[in-house]
């Protein structure tokens, strides 16, 4: 616990420093009644918010979009996201995930299996076209077997974050 100058106040600072890392990281902390291990678990959920603004460059086309002036360019820009991230968390499997409250799939396996069910779907209507309907359902069998599901440790699903709330214990250096 620390008077930093800059805020005109006492703060909680962290230094982390790991292995192979020549300088340390420092975490600042407003609330003085919060624990060390906890003020850097719940750091760690700026990294969840990293890979989302990630995955919404890479698979949501942010970084490809075409910068529109003007308050018209801005809302169909958001508009555009906003629909994009309904028709996400809508797909069968992300709504069975959520409700079961299982970790979603990242953007990019979401969109990979939307991907493949259009390719399925295209493939059905060729092939039910004349006949062969066993073949169809070999098909599609073996293009779903080899989809993965990539668990993703840099979304930190099944991760504890443990308390994320002040220690009745420590209440009275937020005072000080």
């Amino acid at each position: 616990r620390v008077y930093v100058k800059a805020h005109g106040k006492k703060r909680f600072v962290v230094a982390l420093k790991y292995e192979g890392e020549k300088n340390y990281r420092y975490l600042v902390a407003s609330d003085m009644s919060w624990r060390h291990g906890d003020i850097a678990r719940v750091y760690t959920l700026r990294w969840l918010v990293e890979v989302f603004i990630e995955d919404w460059k890479q698979h949501a086309g942010w970084n490809r979009l075409a910068k529109q002036q003007g308050e018209e360019g801005s809302t169909r820009g958001v508009i555009m996201s906003l629909l994009y991230d309904h028709m996400l968390l809508l797909h069968p499997e992300q709504s069975v995930r959520l409700e079961n409250k299982q970790p979603g799939l990242p953007v990019g396996c979401l969109t990979e299996r939307i991907k493949t069910e259009a390719l399925i779907k295209t493939v059905e209507a060729v092939v039910t076209a004349d006949e062969p309907k066993q073949q169809l359902k070999a098909f599609t069998a073996a293009i779903i077997s080899v989809l993965p599901e990539r668990r993703s440790k840099k979304h930190l699903a099944g991760l504890d974050l443990g308390k994320q709330e002040p220690t009745d214990s420590l209440k009275y250096r937020a005072a000080a």
